[in-house]
């Protein structure tokens, strides 16, 4: 009885040393990626700030629309505000939205690179990830080529990788993943966009930790009659296992 209660206790623990291990994965990932987007937006407000004269041309707009709600566009604002006035704000704050989204990947990459880079690898060598859905496979590949390459000084993949991109690496995050010259694929940025990649769908479910309890293969949680009731199983195709080791 005690032997049985013992393993029972150290299943239990070890389930929850696994949620834990997960949770230390995927919650740096979405810490970093907010204190980039709130750091890089506090100093892209402060100079939008500084610019000479854009302050007084939105009061001026403001001020002409609420004294002629009734006005077309035209004639209401044109002879407040010219219509290139208009156009070089808007030339402006698309500029901000990608000098945004660029600094973004640089603080992000900067943060990664000298404090989570070191710890992340070892984390994904700790647990094993699942997947029974053949969408995440890019994803699932992408872990393991991660883990081929953890403690390699290349800069890039090899070119003869065949390195996933789809519903990996977002469409913005191309340029910064791909070398224009040679069209390598960098490593840095890549693995932050897989980190993302795996925690979303950790917490969609779609991929799941063997021997977990919170971030457990979501089968389990049906209800044991499920099957009997002809409702259609969660997922589709095989499972997909990355075990945290190379081959």
């Amino acid at each position: 009885m005690r032997l049985t209660l013992l393993a029972a206790l150290c299943q239990v623990r070890q389930s929850e040393l696994i949620d834990g291990l997960v949770e230390l994965l995927i919650h740096p990932v979405h810490k970093i990626s907010v204190r980039a987007e709130k750091k890089v937006e506090g100093e892209l407000n402060a100079e939008f700030r500084r610019v000479q004269g854009k302050n007084g041309i939105l009061v001026k707009l403001a001020t002409a629309a609420l004294e002629l709600p009734e006005e077309i566009v035209r004639k209401a604002l044109y002879p407040v505000v010219g219509e290139r006035t208009l156009e070089d704000i808007i030339a402006e704050a698309k500029a901000n939205e990608k000098e945004l989204r660029t600094r973004v990947r640089t603080k992000l990459r900067g943060s990664y690179t000298h404090h989570y880079r070191r710890g992340l690898p070892k984390l994904l060598k700790a647990v094993r990830f699942r997947s029974s859905n053949d969408t995440f496979k890019p994803v699932m590949d992408a872990l393991d080529l991660l883990q081929r390459y953890d403690g390699s000084d290349a800069d890039f993949y090899a070119a003869a990788e065949a390195v996933p991109l789809e519903h990996v690496v977002p469409e913005d995050w191309r340029d910064a993943v791909l070398d224009p010259d040679s069209g390598l694929v960098e490593r840095i940025p890549y693995e932050l966009c897989v980190l993302v990649a795996l925690r979303k769908a950790i917490r969609r479910r779609e991929i799941w930790v063997e021997g977990a309890n919170t971030w457990a293969q979501p089968d389990e949680d049906l209800p044991a009659d499920f099957e009997d009731k002809g409702w259609p199983a969660p997922g589709a195709g095989h499972p997909l296992v990355l075990t945290g080791r190379s081959g």
